[in-house]
């Protein structure tokens, strides 16, 4: 169980980087348990998002969006 891990880990730390070398500004993870594969102080953490917080990024994006939609047809 413990090479298993170890494996994902290093699996999961290869993945982000390629991304991030491919001109990916984000990697969003696939589920939170995903986040405890890499260690507390990796610096790819800063660059990978929690699937919820992007959800959450995308939704505030949509609604200031609409906003901004609704007042300018509101101004007309």
């Amino acid at each position: 169980m413990r090479k298993d891990v170890e494996g994902a880990r290093n699996l999961l730390r290869m993945i982000p980087q390629v991304l991030l070398v491919s001109a990916v500004n984000t990697v969003i993870l696939d589920s939170d348990d995903m986040l405890d594969l890499l260690p507390p102080d990796d610096p790819l953490l800063k660059k990978c998002i929690d699937p919820m917080d992007a959800l959450a990024g995308s939704t505030i994006k949509w609604v200031k969006s609409a906003e901004k939609a609704t007042h300018r047809l509101l101004n007309i």
